[in-house]
């Protein structure tokens, strides 16, 4: 189902809301990434990377709400789109993290539903977002992050910056100095002890292992450890490349959303500003 309507402050969203057949299980916040679309996401006949997860979830019946990303598109309009928002006071990544988290009310307006336990699935772009809403609003959803695990300042002095120095990219780079600051430890501890599951490709080239993805998990590790929460963080290296897989991570945020420990476990923190 397709939908659209408007952000308190006036942005315009849309996106797919799949709705399983039968019972519901849950709501999923579907985060996609950079080179796909909602649309994408629940077409098992468009080999993308984000292999059609969005029907997948909704096969194993939950409901799935996945916007639009503002950012997506070529680079021009992303840096356009940022620009006519700020004008306005109005940050486009808080855009693309609110249009996420609309999921349980446009969930309830249009199923009906309410009270369903509740979800986080990022890929790529998506995944950082799903982050930062759970660092932003404590609600301690079960949140799966897929293709995104690295160290931004070694991405920003890396070969995939400087052999792309003919292209724009003023827009990635603005995003990457900043959110470098919340990554890593310093991200566990505004998300502790959110359930977080990570998942990264064996040959995703952005996610690598010189490129501070163990090093950056393990931090989130001893800040979760630290908490007396060490398993309530995990990560799983798949045969694959920048895609989502969802093997072990789909039966992992299943088992988090079906839990009885689910109630004591979502629930509202001290928010904090985007």
């Amino acid at each position: 189902m397709k939908v659209e309507f408007d952000l308190e402050c006036g942005v315009p969203v849309r996106g797919c809301l799949g709705i399983p057949d039968g019972e519901f299980k849950g709501l999923i916040l579907l985060g996609h990434g950079m080179a796909s679309t909602p649309e994408r996401c629940f077409d098992d006949a468009d080999n993308d990377y984000m292999n059609a997860l969005g029907k997948s979830l909704c096969r194993d019946g939950y409901v799935v709400w996945c916007p639009y990303i503002v950012q997506i598109g070529d680079q021009a309009s992303q840096n356009n789109i940022a620009a006519m928002l700020a004008s306005h006071g109005v940050s486009a990544h808080n855009v693309s993290c609110a249009s996420i988290d609309a999921g349980e009310i446009v969930c309830r307006k249009l199923t009906g539903a309410s009270g369903l336990n509740v979800g986080a699935y990022g890929v790529s772009w998506g995944a950082f977002l799903v982050l930062h809403l759970e660092a932003a609003t404590g609600r301690m959803r079960p949140t799966v992050v897929s293709g995104y695990m690295r160290d931004e300042k070694k991405l920003l002095m890396s070969s995939v910056i400087s052999r792309n120095l003919g292209v724009e990219l003023a827009t990635y780079i603005h995003f990457s100095s900043s959110r470098a600051r919340y990554t890593g430890a310093e991200l566990a501890y505004l998300i502790c002890p959110c359930p977080l599951f990570v998942e990264i490709g064996s040959r995703n080239g952005g996610n690598t292992v010189e490129l501070g993805r163990d090093e950056k998990f393990a931090e989130m590790q001893s800040v979760y450890a630290s908490s007396d929460h060490p398993h309530a963080i995990d990560m799983a290296i798949f045969d694959g490349v920048h895609e989502a897989s969802g093997e072990r991570a789909r039966p992992w945020l299943y088992q988090h959303l079906e839990s009885p420990a689910y109630q004591t476990t979502s629930r509202l923190k001290n928010a904090i500003a985007l």
